[in-house]
């Protein structure tokens, strides 16, 4: 693979007398769904609060309705508090993602999807998921 920073960063902008910069996870993710958007790769990043009991008994009813909804390999993995799960599969994805926001108040999740996040990020996955084949 032969890419630039620019390339992989398109709104990162440095000067030829900048050695070193700084970026962030969710340029790192954006990109990296960006780089595999033609083969429609999905990412959620999961977000696992450290607060309490509650959490704990969120996340073991979240594990037990995702395996409930046949999805057994996102439930293992949130069971095991993977920071970032990431899907070849659009309608898998969409699954996952609403299965997350409606069985757990407690853990959170973001989408990102063809280098876009947040509500564009879903509109597209959304279209993706539901085409017709």
């Amino acid at each position: 693979m032969n890419t630039s920073l620019e390339a992989i960063l398109p709104h990162h902008r440095t000067s030829a007398d900048d050695t070193v910069t700084a970026i962030n996870h969710q340029d790192i993710v954006v990109a990296f769904s960006a780089l595999l958007s033609s083969q429609r790769v999905a990412v959620l990043h999961m977000l696992y609060p450290r607060t309490d009991a509650r959490t704990h008994r969120s996340l073991d009813h979240l594990v037990s309705a995702l395996h409930g909804h046949g999805l057994h390999q996102v439930a293992t993995l949130v069971g095991q508090e993977a920071h970032y799960l990431v899907f070849q599969d659009p309608t898998e994805a969409w699954r996952a993602l609403h299965e997350i926001r409606h069985d757990s108040l407690a853990i959170g999740v973001h989408l990102y999807y063809k280098g876009l996040s947040g509500d564009a990020a879903e509109a597209s996955l959304d279209a993706d998921a539901h085409r017709v084949h």
